[in-house]
């Protein structure tokens, strides 16, 4: 295999500002590619990059970091190029990261086909996981070998074992297919088999990041884990269907961890890492613990009706100046049927409280294209935005995005692109437009509506079946014809297949 950017860099740099929050094995026996498909300062954000790192490190194994930039084919570690390694791992967090990985992967001259690597001798073989996992395995089909469902901290072990132990590609494979949770496309695409979604349990060693370093988008901050899995049941959202049940770390082992990666370095912020801080049962005393050590906090999530005064305090403490939530709506009733039944009063009480605390500014997340959705409730977007900054005197910008139905959720078989007639496409764009006259006056350029093309790639990608993956991984202009893209889509077809390898489930028995 030739690598076509072997254009020399080095990470060095990163390297010297990496501050290590635990002891790991320095080598092994195995080499492997560790890739995230994003850039570093992203890719060292997410925990369950690190969690599959550790685990890899603790087994023996010699993994080395890759990321999308800023130098791409080449290890963190030791700046090793991309082509000494047989044995890749991806994690894929959102749809348009296999787009990425696709890509990452032509540009070094390794065939993004699985089934041409096949053909080949000395290709690397390839394994994927992540949070789309999750949620649609076979947008990958066409790409990995092997795709790791849920969570892959437990399934690690097998795929080590398997891979240590047998030299035949073919063998590999037909031995990580007999794990319940191992997607083995080439197995698997043909007759019926029940899979199942790995959900192991929270309350463990892997409970947060390895390294703090202030390169990554959460500046220098001591990432640790609450909680996985969320039973709020919101129409819109993956979390309920895709990773419950709810899952709560222990708060003495989260002071642990804390006490630990501070006796090796100065830790002036934790970053808690959730999908709502407000719902961990112990978090008040794990304000005042960090409180106590002088310790700032950052929340990956913030959700309106859950946030308290000590919470904010907290915040600023450690530096932040903002808050970002996401009223989903700017409709009362609209947002209830969302699964958040807090009011636009709420909201304008809760951050005139933030303001109060020394917070400066507010960043608004909602959707457009929602289920039962007409122009007054577009309208009511830029009318909250204007309530929030003349009641409060925050500094206000609104994020606006196309609502995408997936798998899993109880919105499901919600119509993408709204009520009313004609495709997708044409009813956002129409949004849009509503949207943009309502932001004028002194609103004018404070909302930003994410691009409709790349929201009908991300429904497409959503419901990929393995024909998608296969058009996906041949350079078909996936990324153009979003028109022609979003007829072809077929989510009954998408379903089937789900259902066909057992891994759909009930939501009803979630909530």
């Amino acid at each position: 295999m030739g690598n076509r950017a072997t254009t020399w860099a080095t990470w060095s740099g990163y390297r010297a500002d990496e501050i290590p929050t635990t002891s790991l094995p320095a080598g092994g026996d195995s080499p492997c590619a560790l890739f995230f498909p994003a850039d570093y300062s992203v890719g060292m954000a997410n925990l369950g990059f690190h969690y599959i790192y550790r685990a890899l490190r603790e087994l023996g194994v010699a993994a080395e970091r890759f990321f999308a930039s800023p130098a791409p084919h080449r290890s963190v570690e030791r700046d090793t190029l991309l082509e000494r390694f047989q044995v890749i791992l991806s994690g894929i967090s959102y749809e348009a990261d296999a787009r990425v990985l696709v890509k990452w992967l032509e540009s070094a001259g390794i065939p993004p086909s699985r089934t041409e690597r096949a053909s080949r001798g000395g290709a690397p073989l390839i394994g994927c996981g992540g949070a789309v996992t999750y949620i649609n395995p076979c947008l990958l089909s066409a790409i990995a070998d092997f795709v790791v469902l849920g969570d892959g901290v437990g399934v690690v072990p097998h795929v080590v074992e398997v891979v240590r132990s047998q030299r035949l590609r073919d063998r590999v494979l037909s031995l990580l297919a007999e794990h319940p949770s191992i997607y083995v496309p080439a197995i698997h695409e043909s007759g019926v088999h029940l899979l199942e979604t790995s959900r192991r349990g929270i309350d463990l060693d892997f409970g947060h990041g390895n390294w703090v370093t202030p390169r990554t988008v959460f500046g220098a901050a001591f990432l640790v884990e609450l909680q996985r899995g969320c039973a709020r049941g919101c129409g819109f959202c993956t979390l309920p269907a895709c990773f419950s049940p709810p899952r709560q770390r222990d708060l003495d082992l989260v002071k642990r961890d804390i006490d630990e990666a501070a006796r090796g370095s100065e830790l002036g912020r934790i970053g808690l890492v959730t999908p709502e801080a407000g719902d961990y049962k112990d978090l008040d005393e794990l304000l005042d613990f960090a409180g106590e050590r002088g310790m700032g906090i950052s929340f990956a999530s913030l959700r309106l009706d859950g946030m308290t005064q000590k919470m904010v305090r907290a915040l600023v403490r450690g530096g932040r100046r903002s808050v970002t939530v996401a009223p989903e709506s700017g409709d009362d009733r609209l947002r209830a049927r969302c699964g958040k039944s807090f009011t636009n009063d709420l909201i304008v009480e809760t951050l005139r409280m933030a303001k109060g605390e020394g917070v400066r500014s507010a960043k608004l997340y909602f959707m457009m294209g929602l289920p039962g959705e007409e122009d007054h409730h577009l309208l009511s977007i830029s009318n909250l935005c204007l309530r929030v900054r003349e009641s409060t005197g925050l500094r206000v910008t609104a994020t606006i995005a196309p609502f995408v139905p997936k798998p899993g959720t109880r919105w499901a078989d919600a119509p993408f692109g709204g009520e009313g007639e004609g495709n997708a496409l044409k009813k956002l764009k129409r949004g849009r437009d509503v949207l943009l006259k309502s932001f004028h006056g002194s609103l004018r350029g404070i909302a930003e509506i994410a691009s409709i093309k790349e929201a009908c790639l991300e429904y497409a990608l959503s419901w990929a079946t393995p024909e998608t993956s296969r058009r996906l991984v041949d350079g078909a202009p996936l990324g153009f014809s979003y028109n022609r893209l979003l007829y072809e889509v077929s989510r009954p077809e998408a379903a089937s297949e789900l259902r066909r390898l057992g891994l759909t489930r009930d939501i009803a028995k979630l909530k």
